[in-house]
């Protein structure tokens, strides 16, 4: 780690609490190919960089399917992970060994029955220290590339390393869509997100958007790799570093090449946090007045909505708030309920989805001579709990 003095003028006007030591981060960020012959090339390009790199390096971010940075058929993405895998994890632990850095790319996890979308992190001595899976996949790498999504439908805690007294977190691609993740993020309080990216349809714009306030709201440093679309496209790229202020430190947009930061992870941004009180990292700030109950149901207990349920699943039928909780306490998948048109039925449907939306599939059984009126009324009640897409209706 270099030793490293900042301006005690920038460090006011940033408001920096400033650590003990820098890190030296690069991104590689390669040419997305457009065709096979392209992609050979461009994987070796890659590889050629991974070469290049020296111990004045601490850590080496490489993109998200790094094995596979270019347009493939269907069936042609796991070929070709089985082709140039092996290779790239090779190559960078060889890389992390050889400049004592930590090296993180995104590749493809084969191991499991199912292969996974992965950041593999290589110590300085070369050895595998983690793995994180990527959280949010896209319907193409599940449907399409037969990825496992299985272990994304179960709770789990954000995934944490820390190196050296360095906290690092995760994002992938995708991850970084869902803003929900980075309050969930913050409250860990990261050093450094890592990001391993293969976004190439947003604009410059967009993606400096989305990245800054990842960098903000978490309060770490993000450094993050993806793919060029060409040097002069003005969409995907934007391999960058940018600080918990938010401030892009560097970026390569579309350039083909590598981007060298340094930065030191301990510099904690904090923020005036208003009517006295002391200053402080913007998702302390923030935690004080969160009022999780007017957001979106989430939280662990929360399960996929119907069009990913089992087609075969426990259920249990009961017009009892309690007797349905303890079911859905105890595992229950779906739950059903009688509603009556003639009675008050507004009063019923609300009474269980403010306690139990989301939280099991609900099957309304719908009794006696609805009115078209009052069936849209319901499903804009359903709606305004959000449950839309765990509640199916029955009629006789």
């Amino acid at each position: 780690m270099k030793k490293i003095l900042f301006s005690g003028i920038l460090l006011l006007l940033a408001g920096f609490c400033a650590g003990a030591a820098s890190m030296k981060a690069r991104v590689i960020q390669p040419l997305f190919a457009q065709d096979e012959a392209g992609l050979d090339k461009s994987f070796k390009w890659t590889l050629r960089e991974l070469r290049k790199c020296n111990p004045s390096l601490d850590i080496v971010v490489l993109p998200e399917f790094s094995e596979v940075p270019g347009k493939t058929s269907d069936e042609g993405f796991l070929e070709t992970v089985d082709k140039y895998g092996p290779t790239l994890l090779e190559t960078c632990s060889e890389t992390a060994r050889r400049c004592s850095t930590l090296v993180f790319v995104g590749a493809i996890d084969t191991s499991w029955e199912k292969p996974r979308n992965t950041t593999f992190v290589f110590g300085r001595d070369g050895a595998l220290l983690g793995k994180y899976y990527k959280e949010h996949l896209t319907a193409g790498e599940w449907q399409r590339y037969g990825l496992d999504k299985s272990y994304t439908e179960e709770w789990n805690q954000p995934y944490l390393l820390d190196i050296e007294g360095v906290r690092y977190m995760f994002l992938t691609c995708y991850d970084f869509y869902f803003y929900e993740i980075f309050s969930s993020i913050a409250r860990w309080k990261p050093d450094v997100i890592i990001g391993c990216s293969h976004q190439r349809s947003d604009t410059h714009r967009a993606l400096d958007i989305i990245n800054t306030f990842c960098a903000y709201n978490t309060g770490a440093y993000l450094v993050r790799a993806s793919v060029s679309m060409g040097k002069k496209s003005e969409l995907g790229g934007c391999s960058c570093v940018v600080a918990p202020t938010g401030e892009i430190l560097g970026n390569l947009y579309s350039k083909i090449k590598t981007l060298d930061v340094t930065f030191d992870p301990k510099a904690k941004y904090l923020k005036p946090a208003g009517y006295g009180n002391p200053p402080a990292m913007h998702s302390e700030y923030i935690e004080i007045g969160r009022r999780p109950w007017k957001y979106r149901p989430g939280g662990s207990a929360i399960v996929p909505p119907l069009a990913e349920a089992p087609a075969e699943r426990s259920c249990f039928h009961s017009n009892d708030l309690g007797e349905l909780g303890a079911a859905v306490a105890n595992g229950v998948q779906e739950i059903s309920f009688d509603l009556d048109s003639s009675e008050d039925w507004e009063t019923i449907v609300c009474r269980i989805l403010h306690k139990l939306s989301c939280h099991a599939i609900m099957n309304i059984r719908l009794n006696g001579a609805w009115s078209e009126a009052d069936k849209a009324r319901l499903k804009d009640v359903v709606f305004a709990y959000d449950a839309q897409d765990h509640v199916y209706y029955t009629q006789e």
